[in-house]
């Protein structure tokens, strides 16, 4: 059914893209002020587990919104993971571009840049998800990440995630280099069912409803708790479905139907400060697919990941379409498109780029799939000679750092893995 004839003007319960609203709740809070301490801590790693669809990846986004906006972080899933895919991603994820090269040329580029961007005071942050599902040796690799130092100080912080509790991975002997940089662990809890409710009206009224009870009412909330425990991200796929099948509201018991198991969340972006003179809905990415528009997503984030893996802001299902094809980087000045090494490539207007600055209108095409730009804001295309790329850490490109002192880059501890 439209939204509209429920009096709604966006969809309040979408599982791809930035939320309507975030709303906090109490287990959610607890586990953001433990996150807070331990990346303040001098250790600086801390670990979040919880089920898939509890939200973990909403709470952390969130929290990455709070941070300076000149401090580099990367946000990386390490499902199924070996050592050069770790390095790779954590480059591109920290917005530097880099040519297929060998394991230890990936270590030298990345000690570079950790210890660029910690001669300024400023420790980067590794976001780590799937930690659970990682290969051995990116485990290894990972805990020789936490063994760089620079300046006598631990070169990069991490937050690391698991759909399962961690112990066993953490405390293994093999870990050691993780658990003793390890503030602690906190678990994710679910809603209790007065703040379910809480947060379905958050949501209807922050898409336009004026009284969410004749949309949703009490005895309904009720089960929609019930039937999805609480987990933010089940409530949201329940509501989304029953939403598309419902022929009238308010909405009844039969209307709902249990959310299917998944085996991840999805991902909303980090909503980004609204400029005054520009509603958030005149900026957004049309998705089509031979000619039909597939999907309209919000563009309010700074940093915005297109590809085929869950965890990407756009994540379009194709084997055309690389894990994480291309990045779309918002500065003042200009917004950008870089293509993150994908094997088809990225096209905007029928032309390959690797870099290219976008204005209003524009097509880029991936795969078989088309993505047009609305976002009147970049209406003229800047000259990309008078934008301060400096202001950004994602555009900066590996020969960049490369250029960095050479006593700077031996004054990162540990060496690279060799490539077998």
């Amino acid at each position: 059914m439209d939204i509209a004839q429920a009096g709604l003007t966006l969809s309040p319960f979408h599982t791809n893209g930035p939320p309507v609203v975030f709303v906090r709740y109490q287990a959610q809070q607890a586990a953001e002020e433990f996150l807070k301490i331990a990346l303040d801590d001098e250790r600086g790693i801390g670990v979040i587990h919880g089920p898939p669809l509890a939200g973990k990846k909403t709470l952390i986004y969130q929290l990455l919104r709070r941070l300076p906006d000149d401090l580099a972080f990367a946000v990386v899933d390490g499902a199924r993971m070996k050592t050069v895919d770790l390095l790779r991603s954590t480059l591109a994820h920290f917005g530097l571009q880099a040519s297929p090269c060998s394991v230890d040329d990936y270590w030298r580029l990345l000690k570079q840049f950790l210890a660029e961007r910690n001669r300024f005071g400023q420790t980067p942050l590794l976001v780590l998800d799937n930690i659970n599902k990682m290969y051995p040796s990116a485990l290894y690799a990972l805990c020789k990440l936490a063994e760089l130092e620079t300046n006598s100080r631990y070169a990069l912080r991490m937050l690391l995630v698991s759909s399962k509790p961690p112990n066993t991975i953490i405390n293994a002997p093999s870990m050691t280099a993780i658990s003793k940089r390890t503030v602690g662990a906190t678990e994710l809890g679910p809603m209790t069912a007065r703040e379910s409710s809480r947060y379905l009206f958050a949501k209807l009224f922050a898409a336009g409803a004026a009284t969410p009870s004749t949309i949703l009412p009490h005895d309904v909330r009720n089960a929609v708790h019930q039937a999805t425990g609480g987990w933010p991200g089940r409530i949201d796929a329940m509501l989304k479905n029953a939403f598309a099948c419902a022929k009238s509201f308010p909405l009844h018991h039969a209307d709902l139907e249990p959310p299917r198991t998944v085996s991840e969340e999805t991902r909303p972006v980090i909503a980004a400060v609204r400029e005054p003179d520009e509603h958030p809905d005149m900026r957004h990415l049309i998705l089509t697919f031979n000619g039909k528009t597939i999907e309209k997503v919000r563009l309010d984030d700074t940093k915005f990941l297109i590809g085929r893996s869950e965890l990407c802001d756009l994540s379009i299902n194709s084997r055309f379409i690389s894990q994480f094809h291309a990045l779309l980087v918002r500065t003042a000045e200009a917004l950008h498109l870089v293509d993150l090494h994908s094997t088809n490539g990225t096209f905007v207007n029928s032309r390959r780029i690797l870099s290219q600055v976008l204005q209003h209108d524009d097509v880029i095409s991936i795969g078989n799939h088309g993505i047009k730009l609305k976002f009147p804001l970049f209406r003229k295309r800047p000259d990309s000679e008078q934008i301060d790329l400096g202001k950004t850490a994602t555009m900066r490109t590996l020969e960049d750092t490369g250029s960095a002192d050479s006593d700077e880059q031996h004054s990162l501890a540990g060496d690279g893995e060799r490539q077998a």
